[in-house]
């Protein structure tokens, strides 16, 4: 079994290793997450949102625009807490070797009419750069939250998370240039702010580049520039959408007039495309040119409510109990389009009734999940599925048999019972320490299993060599300071 991790963006440690104590101060932290790879990046809790940027050519040299969005889940969240009374402060930050750094902050308060069409607040920021590597920083804060102790200086503090990734501007091709693909969300007649109107249209970016359920068409803008005394050749381009295998599922193509840039949009209608992620692909040139400039970006699409409404976090506290370390951090980073197709693939595979409409598979982990939480979650940020019972119960279901003493005296102590556990198993509980001559009267409980065990929901029903068996599974508890936090100190797992 894995050991107990802390939410997602800080470090994991095993219960055994912090006191309760330490455990409720590293969860306060605010979290800076570095993320690998490209753009955009997510972050989920209770402050989470999803950070984008793509590099435009204009005519003072480059811009690079940076959208925040805040999802549905954290707008709700934040709104229960505050009594629809939230107020957001957003940093953002560049910073590259030549520039040094420029920073933009917003403050917004919380409202029902949002941004992007019913799926959250955007917050666009545009900084003036020139071609090369840019660290982006994002920082949004709960305005209305304080944390005032030891570990933050004595000082106030609020709950804040931060994203930390890397952009870049590329240099020119032959003297043209062609920015990247920035994904929008669809158009509509619906009012918008003043900095989401670009030429008469409204132009909301995509921060989270998701597609399917609540915008069936994929839509991007591109600009292009040519070199100067070129005004004169009008432009062409032609874009491909590709699968995950780069199979060409659909073409577009156009010209537009001439002139030293090319500002345009294209869109792909995706209602009849599975889950998954996807690439769009953009050639541009002007006519005579030798060559095409030439961009690809990722996108995913997602048809399920859980995709678009759900927290992040949520999501990626789940999968930590049905994959493998180096498999939940690759699944960290990947698109939600492609979350939502892998877990499909997951469950598929473990459906007991496949040709029925429910998996019972997956409906039996949401609800251990469930109740994990509202049963096992001591007092504090740590949820009651990160608990050592929490994680036994979301395994393995409910036990068969449970001794429980709260106040053990007499024949009913924790010594009495490692001397039961001595005579009946085979492996010693060693690291369970007896505290006195008379009885160790620490609260305890053992749960056993045992039967025809089914298959743990994480193990891969294709390995024929993890059938169901026929087992004795044994788990003692202790609550080591009388605080009602019961730790795992043996197993025959």
């Amino acid at each position: 079994m894995r050991p107990a991790r802390l939410p997602r963006g800080a470090r994991r440690f095993a219960f055994r290793a912090l006191s309760a104590g330490a455990l409720l101060m590293l969860a306060s932290l605010a979290r800076a997450e570095r993320i690998e790879g490209p753009a955009p990046w997510r972050l989920g809790g209770r402050v989470g949102f999803t950070l984008d940027a793509s590099a435009l050519p204009d005519s003072g040299g480059w811009t690079l625009e940076v959208s925040l969005r805040v999802p549905p889940a954290t707008l709700a969240q934040l709104a229960r807490d505050r009594a629809g009374n939230a107020s957001l402060r957003a940093v953002v930050q560049i910073k590259s070797r030549s520039r040094g750094a420029q920073e933009s902050t917003q403050e917004f308060g919380i409202v029902a009419a949002d941004t992007a069409l019913g799926q959250g607040k955007v917050v666009l920021v545009r900084f003036a750069v020139t071609p090369g590597s840019y660290e982006v920083r994002a920082r949004l804060a709960d305005m209305l939250s304080h944390r005032r102790g030891l570990i933050h200086g004595g000082a106030d503090d609020h709950e804040a998370v931060e994203i930390i990734g890397s952009a870049s501007v590329p240099q020119p091709q032959a003297g043209r240039d062609l920015g990247d693909l920035e994904f929008l969300w669809p158009e509509t007649a619906a009012a918008a702010p003043p900095a989401f109107i670009r030429g008469g249209r409204v132009v909301v970016p995509n921060s989270d580049r998701l597609y399917g359920l609540m915008a069936g068409e994929v839509r991007a803008r591109f600009v292009a520039r040519g070199r100067e005394g070129d005004e004169g050749r009008p432009w062409r381009w032609k874009a491909r959408l590709l699968d995950a295998a780069g199979a060409a599922l659909a073409r577009r193509e156009s010209t537009a007039a001439a002139g030293r840039f090319l500002d345009a949009d294209v869109a792909f209608d995706v209602t009849r495309e599975p889950a998954g992620a996807y690439t769009l692909e953009l050639e541009a040139w002007q006519e005579g040119d030798p060559g095409t400039l030439l961009r690809r970006s990722r996108f995913s699409i997602g048809w399920q409510s859980d995709t678009w409404l759900r927290s992040a976090a949520d999501i990626a506290d789940e999968v930590h109990f049905l994959l493998s370390a180096d498999e939940e951090e690759t699944f960290a980073i990947t698109p939600p389009g492609e979350q939502e197709r892998q877990l499909d693939v997951f469950w598929a595979r473990r459906d007991p009734t496949p040709k029925t409409a429910e998996n019972e598979a997956r409906l039996t982990f949401r609800a251990r999940v469930a109740h994990a939480n509202a049963t096992f979650g001591p007092i504090g940020p740590i949820r009651g599925m990160f608990t050592d019972m929490g994680r036994v119960y979301i395994r393995h279901g409910e036990p068969d048999e449970v001794l429980r003493q709260v106040m053990p005296a007499g024949n009913e102590t924790l010594t009495e019972q490692l001397q039961q556990i001595l005579d009946t198993e085979t492996r010693s509980p060693e690291d369970v320490r007896q505290h006195s001559l008379g009885g160790d009267q620490r609260p305890f409980e053992v749960w056993t299993y045992e039967g025809d065990l089914p298959l743990p929901l994480d193990v891969d029903p294709r390995d024929k060599s993890r059938g169901p068996s026929r087992r004795r599974l044994l788990f003692l508890f202790v609550d080591e300071q009388g605080t009602g936090v019961y730790r795992l100190r043996y197993s025959t797992e």
